[in-house]
């Protein structure tokens, strides 16, 4: 409790410093854009369409030799192992070889025996395009009715602002994607909307304390000071809150690694990214970006009551 309330009792000034903070997000995403120009987003089949083999990963065949078959066709492909209903465990070999798909089917069922073969299944390249045309109209929706919300709840300004962070976040956690080459699959899009609720909500927590702030301003703080007694006040609360997920996702991880399940590392991951992200931009750059719009607002009523005076 001691170091919550130096939290609350620190003067350091969010605003005035507020340039500085742009610089570490800016150098991310100049990274991960030039890691996205030499080699891409790392896509999983659900994006680019493919085959999916599943096969017994107690069978006959080891995870190592099933690798020195897959290396023989000179072709990206992924094998994740997971529990199936009956209690075992199953490899699933994700491949995309466009037109010697087929063939690498028919020839990976005649390596596998019939009882370790369990089935092939082909993902369209047009149900992935879908799949990206609804993430794409599921952010733009969240994005829109959070500008409602926040038009509702608080100022514009502030909408503009926490809209401005969350872009933040969603780049960053993209640009983390393309430098560390993590395959981007559905899991991701559960991630960023994840991450989205979260970063929202430490952005409410911030605005809500500068509304009471300015409506009981009875000390006649500058806009600066109120932001910066708002964050403090509430930068406790928002470190506790995502130190607390973080440990779980942490452990998450760990285990993940431990028994190679890839997809919840895929998944535990962006999250992590994201609420460094989202904690990073609620604390530092909210600030800055608030304070710059609501000065340029009360700069432009001003000016529209002298001109109609």
């Amino acid at each position: 409790m001691k170091l919550i309330d130096k939290i609350k009792n620190s003067n350091f000034n969010y605003v005035r410093n507020g340039r500085w903070f742009f610089i570490a997000p800016a150098a991310i995403l100049l990274l991960g854009i030039i890691m996205l120009a030499v080699l891409g987003f790392n896509l999983g089949l659900e994006f680019t369409g493919g085959t999916i083999v599943s096969v017994n990963a107690d069978g006959e065949h080891t995870k190592v030799e099933i690798q020195e078959k897959m290396d023989t066709y000179n072709i990206k492909y992924t094998i994740t192992e997971e529990q199936n209903t009956n209690g075992g465990n199953t490899y699933s070999i994700k491949f995309n070889a466009e037109g010697d798909s087929q063939q690498i089917i028919t020839e990976l069922n005649e390596y596998f025996n019939d009882e370790d073969w369990i089935s092939a299944e082909s993902i369209q390249a047009s149900t992935t395009n879908e799949t990206i045309i609804s993430v794409f109209w599921s952010i733009l929706a969240a994005l829109a009715g959070l500008i409602i919300y926040m038009l509702i709840r608080f100022k514009f300004t502030a909408g503009m602002a926490t809209v401005l962070a969350l872009a933040h976040d969603v780049l960053m956690i993209c640009a983390l994607m393309a430098i560390f080459q993590i395959e981007i699959n559905a899991s991701f899009i559960a991630a960023i909307l994840t991450v989205m609720a979260y970063s929202i909500n430490n952005s409410l927590v911030v605005f809500d304390r500068v509304r009471n702030y300015e409506k009981n301003n009875t000390e006649n703080y500058s806009l600066e000071q109120i932001i910066n007694r708002s964050i403090n006040r509430t930068l406790g609360r928002s470190i506790l809150t995502v130190a607390t997920t973080l440990a779980t996702l942490l452990v998450l991880t760990v285990i993940s690694i431990a028994m190679n399940l890839s997809s919840l590392i895929e998944f535990a991951l962006p999250i992590i990214f994201g609420l460094f992200a989202g904690t990073y931009s609620s604390l530092f750059l909210i600030a800055p970006l608030y304070k710059q719009f609501e000065t340029a607002r009360l700069y432009l009523r001003q000016r529209k009551k002298s001109v109609a005076n």
